[in-house]
């Protein structure tokens, strides 16, 4: 696995995050806080940002480089005929939608196999049923 780069918390988020350390995640460190959600269970972005950051002694770990990590592997899953043994349809933003791919139905359709829940809203996006019993916690 590459070092963590570590940075400055980058003047224009300094108002959400203050002057503080952050972690730009790389892939393989997603991927490997991302392989030990259970089935039947979902986490946030932000409570995997929080678990990266707790693992790295940073203060904060940028959620857009982890949403767009999450993005990534989940184009090279569904693109490839690789095993899938990296659960990014576990992982959902803190509002309870899906992450946004060309593979969301995809990922759906696995959450529904693993028993979790969820609905379309007005706007056609997938709400995961994520209450207290199927949200996972680091």
């Amino acid at each position: 696995m590459k070092d963590p780069v570590i940075v400055n918390v980058p003047e224009k988020m300094q108002k959400f995050y203050g002057t503080a350390k952050m972690l730009h995640p790389s892939i393989e460190m997603i991927e490997e806080a991302v392989k030990i959600i259970p089935i039947g269970k979902v986490a946030t972005i932000e409570s995997l940002c929080i678990k990266l950051s707790d693992d790295f002694g940073t203060d904060v770990t940028c959620p857009m480089r982890t949403g767009n990590g999450i993005k990534k592997i989940t184009e090279t899953l569904f693109s490839t005929d690789i095993d899938h043994t990296i659960p990014v349809w576990r992982v959902i933003r803190s509002n309870s939608l899906m992450i946004n791919s060309k593979h969301v139905e995809q990922c759906a359709t696995k959450l529904e196999k693993e028993g979790v829940g969820f609905s379309f809203t007005k706007k056609g996006e997938i709400k995961v049923d994520a209450g207290p019993e199927i949200l996972y916690s680091f």
